[in-house]
């Protein structure tokens, strides 16, 4: 009964820190629409090409060169001459000599002139360049001695912002468990009720419990506004929705915990948040929240294995898109970081206790 007093009292404190609760619900979605209006169409670079499509048939066919999705690779443009572009110019590829099959050999002349100083961004310059000579090649010799036999993890191809969304969704639920931990606990020292907690005859876990239900009361509803607006603009739903609520439970609870330790340290509720939003940031992307931490280096994949985030962001993924993943060490990691976690505001919150009370 006095969990769910506890609960009751928090979720009526809603109205007392209402920017900071609306804020929790707003970032990751503001976060998600601007990924995913930059990249509903899919990755399209701009290419300048000389002499044009209508002279060429290698940059007809790269026109037409296109990912699995149907999405065109480049997006090509006629430039006025065959000279480099200048820095506020997008990419040449010039075709000097068309590519043409004699005598069993494929000769041509094209020249790709690279104007940009980010090397992902010349790197996928490089690699749809390099796929569409290799695609007009098989189509210059019937029957080629390459095969590609892909083997792929997931049924079907991912949309970029689809999976992207699915990720955020991660950082929302992180944002919104240190947020509204952090909150109850400096919501206390907003309404000059800290005083009161250490001269409660009650046990501290049960007020902690009341706290935590309330907590994950809150982020239910945040997280049911973001799967209401991430359906609405990308159609997907869990298809292992079992799985899909524990772990989102798990990882709500999990960060609303170590949001509480937040809370009892810093008592400023805007320093907290920004904390809690800088944390839940730092550690989605450290979880892999751009991709997989395989594209990184060592040191960033040491780091994950010790981050409940990257086994959030892996089970979250299966849980949409199915394929392949170690299920039960991802929930077994989550476990553990839900009981550190919970023992850590339970020492954190006694210690506070004893200080106040000496």
């Amino acid at each position: 009964m006095r969990i769910t007093a506890i609960a009751v009292k928090e979720l009526k404190c809603v109205k007392e820190d209402l920017s900071f609760n609306l804020a929790t619900l707003v970032s990751p979605l503001l976060f998600l629409l601007a990924f995913f209006l930059m990249l509903s169409s899919g990755i399209l670079i701009p290419a300048q090409v000389w002499p044009g499509t209508d002279s060429s048939a290698f940059l007809r066919s790269m026109e037409d060169f296109r990912a699995p999705d149907g999405t065109a690779y480049l997006e090509l443009r006629p430039a006025e001459e065959n000279v480099p572009p200048t820095n506020a110019e997008s990419n040449l590829i010039a075709v000097e000599r068309e590519p043409e099959a004699a005598g069993g050999l494929i000769t041509g002349r094209i020249i790709h002139y690279l104007n940009d100083v980010n090397e992902n961004m010349t790197k996928n310059f490089r690699n749809r360049l390099s796929g569409a000579i290799v695609d007009y090649i098989e189509e210059l010799r019937p029957g080629g001695n390459v095969l590609v036999n892909e083997l792929t993890m997931y049924a079907q191809d991912i949309p970029w912002d689809t999976g992207f969304g699915v990720s955020v969704l991660v950082f929302g639920l992180m944002l919104s468990g240190l947020v509204f931990g952090m909150l109850s606990i400096t919501g206390e020292w907003a309404n000059h009720t800290a005083a009161l907690l250490k001269l409660s005859p009650g046990a501290s876990g049960a007020l902690l419990a009341g706290k935590l239900l309330a907590n994950m009361l809150k982020c239910c509803v945040s997280g049911a506004a973001f799967l209401a607006v991430f359906f609405a603009i990308s159609g997907a739903l869990p298809v292992h929705a079992l799985c899909f609520v524990c772990s989102a439970l798990l990882v709500c609870c999990i960060f609303a915990c170590l949001g509480m330790c937040l809370g009892i340290y810093v008592k400023s509720s805007l320093t907290a948040f920004l904390i809690s939003l800088v944390s839940a940031l730092v550690l989605w992307v450290g979880g892999g929240g751009f991709g997989p931490l395989s594209y990184f280096g060592d040191a960033a994949n040491a780091l994950g294995r010790l981050n409940p985030a990257t086994y959030a962001i892996e089970i979250v993924r299966w849980c949409y898109f199915s394929g392949k993943t170690q299920l039960a060490a991802g929930f077994a990691a989550l476990m553990t970081a839900l009981l550190l976690s919970a023992a850590a505001i339970a020492a954190v919150y006694a210690r506070w206790i004893r200080k106040e009370g000496a």
